[in-house]
């Protein structure tokens, strides 16, 4: 109880840091030629084992959300033939995302689309050069940032995380937003679809759900202040019983310690996002 309640007064300041933020009315974009995907190691499909057997095959990675996302979308009328631009980088940040470079490629190690700087900067020269052409983008950040509490507080320590969570939170929301700004601006039109984060971690530390929760009521926030919609992978892997089989099904973690998504589990953030995005109206 009390570890609920240090974080929950967490989550309260970071709603209280967004809370004069106020979306754009509603506006609705069918898929056209390009599906953009930004962001962590989400959006590139990362997964721990195939990066040990040979990172440079990146056929291998088309598991990821990303990929399944845009076939889909390339089945519909309007993204008929759709291709996907993927930035996304492993490792990153809501702060390096702006700042660069990826230090995921500055180790040598190659991106579905490689680029030098950051990431901002390179999602904003690929909407210059496919003006109109590039929708939707598919954002994945922040979980990288929260895991920053397990450098501090290893074992979750109620007053330490309550004593760096609020910081974090008001970080992510300040870099998240400024991102998500900077895409509004380059592409107005297109959707803009942010995922909110499961939490692969509450077999190995319950309780730490609160802090997944507290992460995706930022990213809500932010989100619908810049006109964006966002895919809650939260209820389908943390929530949908039994648990934690289902987590765990949805996730490596309990079987190779890997909190990244399974292929089942990319397969459902690429329905959560598609269903989001309002895509699910061209399919028959």
């Amino acid at each position: 109880m009390r570890i609920q309640a240090r974080w929950a007064a967490a989550l309260l300041l970071a709603g209280l840091f967004l809370s004069g933020a106020r979306a754009d009315d509603a506006k609705f974009s069918a898929p056209n030629d390009f599906t953009m995907a930004l962001g962590d190691s989400l959006a590139f499909g990362y997964q721990e084992a195939k990066v040990a057997s040979d990172p440079f095959d990146l056929a291998q990675f088309r598991t990821g959300f990303a990929f399944v996302f845009t076939a889909r979308v390339a089945q519909t009328s309007p993204g008929k033939g759709a291709q996907l631009l993927n930035l996304g980088c492993p490792g990153e940040t809501t702060a390096s995302f702006l700042s660069g470079p990826c230090a995921y490629h500055a180790a040598g190690f190659p991106l579905h689309l490689n680029y030098a700087g950051s990431q901002m900067d390179a999602a904003e020269g690929l909407l210059r050069a496919n003006r109109g052409k590039v929708n939707p983008i598919l954002v994945s950040l922040g979980a990288n940032d929260v895991l920053g509490v397990f450098g501090f507080c290893p074992s979750l320590d109620p007053g330490c995380v309550g004593a760096i969570l609020p910081g974090i939170l008001a970080s992510v929301g300040q870099n998240l937003g400024h991102a998500l700004a900077r895409l509004r601006k380059a592409a107005p039109d297109a959707e803009i679809v942010v995922l909110q984060l499961y939490n692969p971690l509450e077999p190995a530390f319950p309780g730490s759900n609160v802090l997944a929760v507290s992460l995706n009521q930022v990213i809500g926030s932010v989100a619908a202040a810049n006109r964006a919609r966002v895919a809650n992978a939260f209820p389908s892997f943390n929530q949908a019983p039994p648990q934690p089989a289902t987590l765990c099904a949805l996730t490596l973690f309990c079987t190779a310690g890997d909190i990244h998504a399974s292929d089942a589990g990319y397969a459902v953030i690429a329905d959560l996002m598609f269903k989001a995005a309002g895509y699910t109206r061209f399919e028959h």
